[in-house]
């Protein structure tokens, strides 16, 4: 497993294995919340284990508004030219990214969580450079059966969200076990790889 898909503690308990806080720019975010971009393009490869994106957009808006329920990554030639926007470049090998996963579900948070509230509380230490993951705490505030559904092509991913159990447990559908107490007790390292204002 990858060092930065290794699960481990913050200041708000265990992190999940299936959801991250990745940036956006205003306009993509934009475009896959109006379905025109039905893809995320990145130039990495995101662990299996991870199902949910936190989208946190950049300024001007500065805050978490959308959750996406993703595929896994796929490779240039496996992505459906339907339209969708950067699909057709992404199957030419125009792009810089090397993977796109498909936006399965979107919610819209009905409280969106701003630069500022994550920081004071502890989500995050600043914009998130690549990736970085989703406390448990988040997961149980924000659970996205309580959140407004806005792109929901993929409908069995209601099996995954249980009442009272949140979006963090979908990590156990896939047979994970929560890693014991013991496991990854420093806090998350500063791994990323990209400036975000």
């Amino acid at each position: 497993m990858p060092k930065s898909a290794r699960p481990t503690r913050d200041g708000n308990g265990l992190v999940s294995h299936a959801n991250i806080f990745m940036s956006i720019k205003p306009e993509h975010m934009a475009n896959i919340a109006s379905g025109a971009k039905n893809h995320e393009y990145r130039r990495y490869l995101l662990s299996s284990s991870i199902s949910y994106i936190w989208f946190y957009t950049t300024v001007p808006i500065s805050a978490i508004q959308y959750v996406a329920h993703i595929s896994r990554g796929k490779a240039p030639g496996e992505v459906p030219e339907d339209g969708g926007l950067g699909n057709a470049d992404f199957n030419a090998g125009k792009k810089q990214s090397k993977f796109g996963y498909e936006i399965l579900a979107l919610w819209k948070l009905e409280q969106p969580i701003t630069l500022r509230e994550a920081i004071s509380r502890g989500f995050l230490k600043g914009p998130p450079q690549k990736y970085t993951f989703v406390s448990k705490q988040v997961c149980g505030e924000w659970e996205l059966e309580k959140q407004t559904r806005v792109i929901g092509k993929d409908e069995a991913v209601k099996d995954t969200i249980k009442e009272g159990k949140g979006n963090y447990e979908s990590a156990m559908t896939k047979g994970e076990k929560e890693p014991k107490k013991s496991i990854g007790e420093n806090k998350i390292t500063d791994f990323f790889s990209m400036k975000v204002e």
